[in-house]
């Protein structure tokens, strides 16, 4: 399982993502595809998977959060 730290995209404005499952964009570049990763229920990360490969990526929710919407898994 690789790991990425991040922090957490969904607090900038938390009424607007109520009823939403909260995502963030991955492009894996182990087979060029983008994809998006869900949110865990216990709020602590964002796991998934390369659709191709099926290569695991874990985003760690940090404090403070981040505008950033899409990230890398190398």
């Amino acid at each position: 399982m690789r790991n990425l730290d991040s922090n957490d995209p969904g607090r900038a404005n938390p009424s607007s993502t109520e009823g939403r499952r909260r995502y963030i964009g991955i492009h894996f570049e182990c087979c060029g595809v983008y994809t998006r990763i869900y949110r865990r229920p216990d709020q602590t990360a964002y796991l998934g998977r390369c659709p191709r490969c099926l290569r695991t990526v874990r985003v760690r929710v940090g404090r403070g959060g981040t505008k950033a919407r899409v990230f890398r898994a190398r």
